[in-house]
């Protein structure tokens, strides 16, 4: 066959193709709207903030689209979007309905659906619910169990109730609308409202960590952190921060490109672009502090003390020796041992924890919590000569 008509046989394929699509999706979108609904082809990600409760508040690279806006037959309003992330991936809508007020998390799945154990598992019949309170987890099957069908699986996540793999199909959709507002009606009318929450978190976050804030792209964020230079095209994604009880953090994906241009044997030039990433994590001191570094670099002198296995295990370098001896003291000494603590630096208000790897939510927890543990250690006298004073951090006591 001809190349050139082979070449406009696959275009011409493609361009059906295409405007099959798009009249299959005009003609879907037209049934939402007679029904009273709004269609959003790209909702912003705000859609999500406060869903905290899997799939919500897990993962990197999440996104929303498609969004279908309107009320249930009862009234009730809700909001129904695809929603993806590096740890899920549907092919149905999440749908949303408000609450009177924010609730423990929980979860009621019907039949087949898949179970999100949050904690004691009660069963009633088709229906499993689960929940960090036992009682709480019983209220929630014995009021969903009437309403729910399968194989839906519906979660109280904050102030909004959520009915997970909704189908996309109209008709299909507008039933799952309906199972979930029934499911509301009742739980409105139970003693669930009795297990009152504090307030969802404002934008998005982890699960389990509301203090914790995702933002997907914001490149602002590299001026925080030391990162590699040169290149071009410098990203900041996947970016996580909070004030983290007194030692706040920032946390990212750094990408970026370089050029690379070569001769090869005949003359000819090559060029080529090359993608670079790195995941960065920097927490900082909100007190005043002394530098002092652990296991971090090679260069300068090692303070030694009077416990060797410590001087074998610990490079502790510290430009004023009374400052780390007063720091490292000997409970200083025997929890670090204890824990096995990370190489980490305070430079100024930087603090750097070695050991992070990709920097993923435990590896960071694992970070704070040594240097919540670090700093907690510190007497009282210390604070007082800092001129941080009463201390900015509890003390923490043993090992």
């Amino acid at each position: 066959m001809d190349l050139g008509l082979l070449l406009m046989l696959i275009i011409g394929a493609v361009v059906i193709g295409a405007a099959a699509w798009g009249i299959h999706r005009h003609l879907y979108v037209k049934q939402l709207r007679e029904r009273g609904w709004t269609f959003v082809t790209s909702p912003s990600i705000a859609v999500a903030f406060g869903l905290n409760v899997p799939p919500f508040g897990l993962g990197f690279s999440r996104s929303v689209d498609d969004q279908v806006t309107g009320q249930a037959s009862d009234g009730t309003p809700f909001s129904a979007f695809r929603y993806k992330s590096s740890q899920w991936r549907s092919g149905g809508y999440v749908v949303t309905m408000p609450l009177p007020h924010s609730l423990m998390e929980g979860e009621v799945s019907h039949g087949d659906a898949p179970q999100l154990r949050l904690g004691d598992l009660v069963t009633l019949g088709p229906v499993t619910a689960s929940a960090p309170d036992a009682e709480y987890a019983a209220i929630l099957a014995e009021a969903a169990a009437p309403a729910l069908a399968g194989p839906y699986r519906v979660s109280v996540d904050g102030d909004r109730l959520v009915l997970i793999d909704a189908p996309k199909q109209a008709d299909q959709l507008a039933a799952a609308i309906e199972t979930l507002a029934a499911v509301r009606a009742r739980l409105r009318a139970s003693r669930a409202m009795e297990f009152a929450a504090p307030p969802p978190p404002s934008s998005l976050s982890f699960h389990r960590r509301p203090s914790w804030t995702y933002v997907p792209r914001d490149d602002s964020y590299l001026e925080l952190l030391e990162h590699t230079g040169g290149g071009r095209n410098h990203k900041a994604v996947d970016i996580i921060h909070s004030e983290n009880a007194g030692i706040p953090f920032v946390r990212l994906r750094h990408e970026w490109e370089t050029t690379h241009t070569r001769t090869d044997a005949q003359g000819r030039t090559h060029t080529e672009t090359r993608r670079h990433s790195e995941e960065l994590c920097e927490f900082r001191t909100t007190f005043p502090f002394g530098d002092i570094s652990v296991n971090w670099g090679l260069f300068g002198a090692a303070q030694s003390f009077e416990w060797e296995e410590f001087n074998r295990r610990f490079k502790v370098r510290c430009p004023n020796p009374r400052f780390a001896s007063d720091v490292v003291h000997q409970r200083q000494m025997e929890w670090m041992l204890a824990v096995r603590a990370p190489s980490f630096q305070v430079e100024g208000s930087r603090i750097r924890v070695g050991d992070g790897g990709q920097w993923l939510p435990d590896d960071i927890d694992r970070a704070s919590q040594f240097l919540h543990g670090f700093f907690g250690r510190v007497p009282d006298f210390v604070w007082q000569e800092l001129g941080a004073w009463p201390r900015p951090l509890p003390e923490l006591a043993g090992r």
